[in-house]
Parts: structure tokens; C-alpha cells; sequence
């Protein structure tokens, strides 16, 4: 039975990718889900005194950048910590080296930080280690916006000269291309695949571009959606998801990477303008204004204007073929719906049409949704059927042609939960159990509809049982055997699963079961296995490898290497360097392992873990080394932080520098004598303008 349908299924990110998707976004482990939705967490108190951050960049470590409008200075504010510092050493008004002018943009790499002065007309690079001036770009006319791409190479829009200049790492120009199809640019950002976008205000659009300077079109559909938007400020996440501050009415937009509309949220009681956006790894909105900064998070709410995905074409090679069925894999919490359509034609013509309007770089999604859709003026160019509503399995009732197209809705009423769509299987051709029943029942069409799906029921259940045992040897492969069976399949190793273990390292464990059982009790043996856990490759001391008496021999003499002494300079003193009782009298000699027993069968295991991290997984590590370690050997078990048996300080082990901060002339530090500067490449520090030799200052 289970040779008897083809199948197609969509599990995977490419599979799932290879369709078309407006307003949604695809899961890591592959599926379809709605946009989560910016949400107002709170105002950042914190830096409450700014009234005016501007040109707001966060690094990968979650420290956030901005300027103060006002006064040109630079600020630096943990986001963890949530402490403020100035920077006293960069900015300010004025036109030497380091001061800044109207400054509208930061831009931070691993080695850089970029400051767009735009009132002196130029790009300043300052040292990520120490923040002294390394790099000065000028020439510009009228910069207005800088990006960098994965490779490095910085990006300069200039509205004046109509270009966009290509710099590299060290501020070395290598390309410029024309803007001219750009009357009035805003900003620029680097998107999903080094796209370089350039928000235009008149039109407004977006406009994209190849690193090479290639002009691939102009973008997204403003017409419609959000209606008349007057851009200020730009910026893009780690999806490809682009924001466009509004000038004046305390709004943000969100577009997907295509440029389609996906929604917008607003500033609560802000009456200002916005004046940066910039966006920390976790993927949190810090959004600067005039009445101080606001944070939003990603990940409590999602958007209910709901999101389509269109499948590829799919092709059965059967002319008229009847598709049998659709089986989705559905998480539907209550308050959403997925609700699914499908065509199936037979038509060569609608095929090259559909394929020629999803290959269409010219359009939107959103626009090619309304070619294949239609909207209230013209009729779609595919007539869908449906809707099924949150199907658990679908028959198609009408699915007959070579190719068969699907669309799936999904929505919710409630922007605290989303719908999900993991996976798709769809069988064909058309095999029901109606050919098992004499003919005459089948010959009377309303008969035999009502039969097929009647007993469609029974049939999909005994498939779907058929198809499980033909499959039985998945449950036997850790990389495929559902996770509820992870602890029966351990158990055929003779392995203790704990139930609070991730479901990845019960798989990763179980696959190496054999190669540890093979170590096992040896410090490499153990190691793995807590490696596996933890994530933490852990640091295995053994005391007797490490802490080695002195024996008599060739090498240690007594008299040379070694002297021995009768009684100490001022004698055995009772209370002092012996007490009665515990100083014991033996009447035989020493064996030659007693001096090593304090040492033997000991050793120590560090994990280089925080303190909360090393209480989440004490307990586990401990059975695991009750377990796997020798019976006759015992242990310590500690963390880096001093946690765990005992507060031993291992340097370069478990010691941890924090709060690094660079020299700053002037206040930490004041130059003196004996000071050598000198050259260490891209990290370390340069003399440039304003900088002074004097005496005892050494350059080598």
C-alpha cells in the first residue's frame, strides 16, 4: 500500500524557500510562521538626561552607541548592565580631528568605529581598542549614509554627488557607482545577501543595488500600504527585515526583505521626531528620539495582519492527474487559523505565466500576490478552491492536472500567539479504496463522491499505520527517532536519559554511545561526555600527574639537591611543631607508596561556567562522573567562578577580567616617562593629528 502514491513534501528551509512568502517568515528548522511584532517594552531610564540620541548603532556584544545631538558627544551604554559612559575624548563641536559636526550616523565593525560627520563633511574612523582616530574620509559633498558589508567594505551615499562610494576596511576607496535613478536619497543599509538598499523620498521606495554596483530596481509598494510616509531614519536586522523611521509622527514601518509592507507600530506619547534605530542581536529595537530612547522587544507579540504562503509548481508528470490528498503538520494555538487553498490544471500556459511572475525581480511580492490573486478592480490569474480550515488531512476533491498549486493563509486574533506550519506531504495520484467495491458503485457520480470520501477516513488512518512500520527503522537512528523515543532507544545502550535534558543531546549522546564506552573512565572518555551535556569542554586535573613528591635518587641527593635537617633551628616545640596525641610513633618503616596517597586516585574537574550555568548543571555533571569515573577514584567538582568543592583560584582557568576598559588620556592615564608606543597592526593604537612626542616617548 505504501508504494502506491508519490509523494512531495516541504520539511526542510529550502523546500520551504522555494515558494513564495508575504508577510512571513521562515523557522530555522524549516516551516512557515507569522512576524513577531515589535512590542513597547519601556523608555531606557538610564540615559533619560540624553533628550536628543541620535545615529544609534549597537555592537555584537550588545553595547549601544549614539550621539547626543545637542552637544556632538559620544555616548557608549551596556544594554546588560545598563551603565552610561562618555566618551570625552571623541566629539564635540568644531572642525579639528576628533569634534564632530552634525554627526548622523555610527557604523561599528570588529576593528572600527565609523562616524558619519556630516557637517564637516566626512567619514571618521576611530579604534575599536583605544577610540583613537585611525581614518578620515573626505571629499564628500553631502554624505548622508554609511553601511558595511559582510566583507568589509564600507559604503558612502552622497546625496550631492549623486553616488555611492566604495571604501575598504582602512578607508581606501576601490568602486563608486551612480544614484541617479535616486532624486532624493534618506538613508542606505546592507540587507539579506549584501543588498544595498537606499530609501528614496520621492518617490518614496526603495532602491536596491549589487556590490558591484549593479542596479537591480526599485522595491516595495508604498502606495497602498502605509500610505503617504515621509521617511527619516533607516535600519535592517539579521533577517533582512527593514525599518523606516517617520519624520514627525513617532511611527515605525516594517517591510520584509522584498520591500512588501508588513506592518506598523507606534511610540507611545512621543510628540517628537526620531532620530536613530538600531537594532541588538537578541533582535530588541532601541529606537532614539527626542524625548530619549525606547526599547521594544521582539518576542511577545506578533502581527495580525496575517501572512501567504504560495508553494512552487508542483508537477506529477501525469497528465490529468487526480491528487489525492494533503497532509500538513499544524501548531495551532487557539485564536489563530491556517486555512488552505490549492488549483490543479492541466494548463502549460498558466504554468509559464505563474513561473515568469514568480521570476520577476521587478515586482514585489505584494504586487505579485495581487497578479496571482486579484484584488477588488481585477480577477486573480489562479481560481483557488478552498479554503480547508486548520486541516489535519485534506482530501482534494477537485485536484485533477499535471500540476497542482497550494496557498496557505495563516492569521491570528491574538497578537500573544501565532500559528505554525512545520511541514507538508502531498500524495498522488488518486488510489482510493472505491476500486475494491463492485463497479455499480460507482457509477452514479454523487455515489461515488460520497464514497471516496467516506472511506477516505479508514484509508488515510491504514496508510498512515502502513506507512509507520514500513519506516520502523527510523526509531532506531538517533538522528531521526521522534523524541518521545529517545529514552527507549537509550535504553538499548544502557543509557540514563534525565527527562530535563535538551532534546540535541540526548541525540548527540546516544550517537556516541558506543565510541564512550570505549573510554570509558578515562579522562578523554569523561570529558566528551560532560562536553556533550554542558556544551563546555571541561579541564580534568590529576593531582598525582600534577603534585609530585620529591624521591630520593641520582638526581635528588641528600646533601646537594636536598639537605636534612635533625631537629629546626630552634627545636621541636611542643604546641607548635608537634602536639601529644597526634604526632604518631611507628615502629615500621614507611611503605613506598605512603607519600604518594594524598595525591593518588584524586583529581579535580573545572568547568568554565557562569555561576548560574554551573548550578543548572552541577547535578547532571555529578552523575555523570559517578558514573563513568573508576570506582576507586574520587573527585572535586568546581566552576570557574569560584563555585562548586572548594575555592581554589587556578590562573588563566577559572579567572575571568571584567569590565576592560581602554586608556584614555587625559583622565585614566597621563603619558610619562619610559612609554614606548609602538606599531601592532590593525588593533593597536596610532599617531596621528594632535598627537605629540615628547620627552622619554620612544617610537620603535
Amino acid at each position: 500500500m505504501t508504494d502506491e502514491f508519490k509523494n512531495q513534501v516541504f520539511k526542510t528551509a529550502a523546500q520551504w524557500n522555494s515558494g513564495l512568502m508575504y508577510r512571513l517568515e521562515g523557522m530555522s528548522n524549516g516551516g512557515i510562521t507569522l512576524y513577531a511584532r515589535p512590542a513597547f517594552s519601556r523608555w531606557e531610564q538610564a540615559v533619560a538626561k540624553i533628550k536628543n540620541p541620535a545615529a544609534l548603532s549597537i555592537d555584537e556584544c550588545g553595547q549601544l552607541y549614539f550621539i547626543d545631538n545637542q552637544t556632538s558627544r559620544l555616548y557608549r551604554f551596556n544594554t546588560g548592565t545598563r551603565v552610561l559612559e562618555p566618551f570625552s575624548c571623541i566629539g564635540g563641536s568644531g572642525t579639528n580631528p576628533g569634534n564632530f559636526n552634525n554627526p548622523t550616523c555610527i557604523l561599528i565593525d570588529p576593528y572600527t568605529l565609523w562616524v558619519l560627520d556630516a557637517g564637516n563633511k566626512r567619514i571618521q574612523g576611530f579604534s575599536q581598542e583605544n577610540f583613537q582616530l585611525k581614518y578620515i574620509i573626505g571629499n564628500l559633498e553631502e554624505p548622508v549614509a554609511i553601511g558595511e558589508d559582510t566583507q568589509g567594505f564600507l559604503y558612502v551615499l552622497d546625496r550631492a554627488a549623486k553616488k555611492i562610494l566604495k571604501y575598504t576596511k582602512h578607508g581606501e576607496i576601490v568602486d563608486q557607482f551612480g544614484t541617479a535613478e535616486i532624486p532624493e536619497p534618506v538613508g542606505l543599509v546592507i540587507g539579506k545577501d549584501n543588498i544595498l538598499y537606499v530609501i528614496d523620498r520621492q518617490p518614496v521606495n526603495f532602491q536596491t543595488y549589487t556590490r558591484q554596483g549593479q542596479y537591480l530596481g526599485a522595491r516595495g509598494d508604498f502606495s497602498k500600504e502605509p500610505g503617504t510616509l515621509r521617511p527619516a531614519v533607516m535600519a535592517v536586522d539579521k533577517k533582512g527585515s527593514l525599518y523606516i523611521g517617520e519624520a514627525g509622527t513617532g511611527q515605525v514601518h516594517q517591510f520584509d526583505p522584498d520591500g512588501s509592507f508588513i506592518g506598523t507600530f507606534t511610540i507611545p506619547g512621543i510628540a517628537g521626531e526620531i532620530l536613530g534605530i538600531a537594532i541588538a542581536p537578541r533582535g530588541d529595537l532601541y529606537v532614539g528620539t527626542t524625548q530619549g530612547i525606547a526599547v521594544f522587544s521582539q518576542q511577545q507579540t506578533y502581527w495580525k495582519t496575517g501572512g501567504i504562503y504560495y508553494s512552487k509548481t508542483l508537477d506529477s508528470g501525469i497528465k490529468s492527474c487526480r491528487w489525492h490528498r494533503l497532509k500538513p503538520d499544524l501548531d495551532i494555538p487557539p485564536r489563530t487559523m491556517v486555512e488552505v487553498y490549492y488549483y490543479a490544471a492541466d494548463d502549460e500556459e498558466l504554468k509559464k505565466e505563474i513561473e515568469k511572475c514568480r521570476a520577476d525581480n521587478s515586482k514585489s511580492i505584494q504586487q505579485k500576490v495581487e497578479y496571482m490573486d486579484g484584488n477588488n478592480s481585477n480577477s486573480g490569474l489562479i481560481p483557488w478552491q478552498g479554503p480547508a480550515t486548520n486541516p489535519g488531512d485534506m482530501l482534494f476533491q477537485e485536484g485533477i492536472g499535471r500540476y497542482l498549486w497550494l496557498k496557505v493563509k495563516l492569521s491570528t486574533y491574538e497578537e500573544a500567539v501565532r500559528p505554525s506550519v512545520t511541514g507538508m506531504r502531498v500524495y498522488y495520484p488518486r488510489q482510493s479504496y472505491l476500486r475494491y467495491l463492485p463497479a455499480i458503485y460507482q457509477e452514479d457520480p454523487a455515489t461515488k463522491e460520497f464514497l471516496e470520501r467516506f472511506l477516505s477516513l479508514f484509508e488515510t488512518r491504514f496508510y498512515d499505520l502502513e506507512t509507520e512500520i514500513a519506516h520502523i527503522y527510523k526509531y532506531l537512528e538517533p538522528g531521526t527517532v521522534p523524541a518521545e523515543f529517545l529514552k527507549w532507544l537509550g535504553s538499548w545502550l544502557n543509557l540514563a536519559l534525565a527527562e530535563e535534558w535538551e532534546e540535541d543531546k540526548k541525540r548527540d549522546l546516544i550517537a556516541e554511545a558506543a565510541a564512550l564506552y570505549k573510554q570509558k573512565g578515562t579522562p578523554a572518555g569523561i570529558a566528551r561526555f560532560i562536553d556533550i551535556y554542558t556544551g563546555t569542554v571541561p579541564l580534568i586535573i590529576e593531582h598525582a600527574r600534577v603534585l609530585k613528591p620529591i624521591v630520593l635518587n641520582e638526581k635528588n641527593r641528600i646533601g646537594i639537591d636536598t639537605v636534612l635537617m635533625q631537629t629546626p633551628v630552634r627545636g621541636f616545640r611542643l604546641g607548635d611543631d608537634s602536639i601529644l596525641g597526634r604526632s604518631a610513633l611507628r615502629d615500621t618503616a614507611l611503605s613506598a607508596e605512603d607519600p604518594f596517597l594524598a595525591t593518588a586516585h584524586r583529581y579535580t574537574v573545572i568547568l568554565n561556567l557562569a555561576a548560574r550555568e554551573f548550578q543548572k548543571f552541577e547535578k547532571g555533571v555529578k552523575r555523570i562522573l559517578d558514573e563513568e569515573k573508576p570506582a576507586h577514584t574520587c573527585y572535586n567538582l568546581r566552576g570557574s567562578n569560584g563555585t562548586g568543592e572548594g575555592m581554589n583560584t587556578y590562573v588563566g582557568i577559572n579567572t575571568i577580567v571584567t569590565d576592560n576598559r581602554p586608556m584614555r588620556l587625559g583622565e585614566d592615564a597621563v603619558l610619562g616617562s619610559g612609554l614606548i608606543v609602538y606599531d601592532t597592526g590593525e588593533r593597536g593604537g596610532k599617531v596621528q593629528q594632535r598627537s605629540r612626542i615628547a620627552r622619554d616617548l620612544k617610537l620603535i
